[in-house]
């Protein structure tokens, strides 16, 4: 769908149209609708950056992207003058959760639009209501990032989530749940696959198996969270092959005692690198439940403030609560446990099985959008390059969404939507720049972000 409004230049005067090319049987190239000139280019793919380019953008996609002397602008081209910032592909999160009332997901993914998260996946939490409206943002909603839904999720009686989760007892019932969730016109089946307190709450892997079996059956992709290698194995071979987390169990989202032995088997890796298998590994959840304690900075940026949960914003704000997260019996312990899964997730990438971002954004410590950014200075920290890190958060993570097909969004390369983040700082420098936001663009159309975050 095409949406032409007035597009309004950035900070800097727009420059001169290129000329035509001499000579009256040359013909001329058509005008696109936008040309952003000038801007260091990172197009998702993990080529080398460009450090002048030019994008040109028609009807919502990307007509050229390249050097600037090797792409012209048509005369007619409404041009916008980028020079001295960094163009990258809108953000791909593959972990998020909507709660509440539908009005909290709407806002939800507003916020996550306003920090450049072009593209979300709701995993698991969405009953008919919000699936609806994830749809809805789906089918092109200009003012929601690209959607795609789980439905809602698989557990089992007792298991974990099982309070609003479908939670089927034998393979037929289990069956005919993802026959419920795929008349919704849902895009994947969710399975949570970890301990609780009681044993046996896991869901059996027959049942597993019959999930997986009849979601592909049905056109939906089954994706898993797990926490333990065994788990990851058995699914990989009934065919599933994409997982959130890791397996190095830290007792809880806040962390816990350090595992002796916390890296994976090469036998799990070689089998996760024949399946074709991605992690989507959200740090976010794991760190954040002290990170606001050791800087409480951040409280003070108006637009983080904006979007955190109220209830969190509260708790991080007191003084005395801070003091007892850090200094709590175990604090130390829970570090070590949170670097043995960024270990984690440096051993996957350096296998060659792919890493993409996932947030576990809408829990209460990991706020819409912000959280988004965060999690790409986990990957840092864990190793990654930030070449590496921005791949993971745009193409890879375009590449496991679309259930049927090859996603057409996820870099700045010809024929692709235009999705795209323009910053005012270099990531590649510093992968905290990427909060530098001066725009951002979904299907061609810059977005109104001033409008996008809540009333305060």
């Amino acid at each position: 769908m095409r949406r032409r409004g007035a597009v309004q230049v950035l900070a800097l005067p727009a420059i001169a149209l290129l000329a035509a090319c001499g000579g009256g049987a040359t013909p001329r190239a058509e005008p696109a609708d936008l040309a952003i000139v000038g801007a260091q280019l990172v197009d998702g793919t993990g080529g080398d950056p460009l450090a002048d380019s030019v994008v040109l953008i028609d009807d919502g996609r990307v007509r050229a992207a390249g050097p600037s002397d090797a792409v012209e602008v048509p005369e007619g081209t409404e041009v916008v003058d980028a020079t001295g910032k960094t163009v990258i592909p809108g953000f791909v999160d593959l972990h998020a959760h909507y709660g509440g009332p539908l009005e909290a997901t709407e806002q939800a993914l507003k916020s996550q639009l306003y920090y450049g998260v072009t593209t979300t996946r709701s995993v698991g939490a969405d009953d008919p209501e919000k699936v609806a409206l994830l749809l809805e943002a789906n089918a092109g909603r200009p003012d929601l990032p690209r959607a795609y839904t789980a439905g809602l999720g698989f557990s089992y009686p007792g298991g974990f989530n099982s309070g609003f989760t479908n939670t089927p007892t034998t393979e037929e019932e289990a069956r005919e749940m993802v026959r419920e969730q795929a008349a919704l016109g849902v895009h994947y089946t969710k399975m949570w696959i970890n301990e609780v307190a009681e044993p046996n709450r896991k869901i059996p892997p027959e049942i597993r198996s019959a999930i997986v079996e009849e979601s592909y059956r049905n056109g939906l992709v089954p994706i898993a969270h797990i926490n333990e290698e065994a788990d990851g194995v058995q699914l990989l071979e009934v065919g599933l092959n994409e997982f959130m987390h890791s397996t190095v169990r830290t007792f809880g989202p806040g962390g816990g005692v350090p595992m002796e032995d916390p890296v994976p088997s090469r036998a799990f890796l070689d089998l996760c690198l024949e399946k074709d298998c991605a992690f989507a590994p959200t740090l976010s959840i794991i760190q954040n439940n002290w990170h606001f304690a050791e800087h409480p900075e951040l409280l003070e940026d108006p637009e983080l403030r904006a979007v955190m949960n109220p209830g969190v914003l509260e708790r991080w704000s007191d003084e005395e609560t801070r003091a007892a997260v850090l200094a709590a019996d175990g604090f130390e312990g829970r570090k070590i446990s949170f670097r043995q899964v960024q270990d984690f997730v440096k051993t996957l990438h350096d296998h060659g099985i792919k890493v993409a971002l996932g947030t576990d954004s809408g829990t209460p410590n990991v706020p819409m959008g912000w959280g988004t950014h965060h999690e790409l200075e986990l990957y840092v920290e864990a190793g990654l390059t930030p070449m590496e890190t921005l791949v993971a958060a745009t193409a890879t993570g375009a590449g496991r969404v679309p259930p049927v097909g090859e996603a057409d969004f996820g870099t700045l390369t010809a024929g692709m939507s235009a999705d795209l983040i323009v910053l005012n700082a270099d990531p590649l420098a510093d992968m905290r720049n990427t909060l530098q936001i001066n725009r951002v663009m979904l299907r061609g159309e810059w977005v109104d972000r001033e409008a996008l975050l809540p009333s305060q």
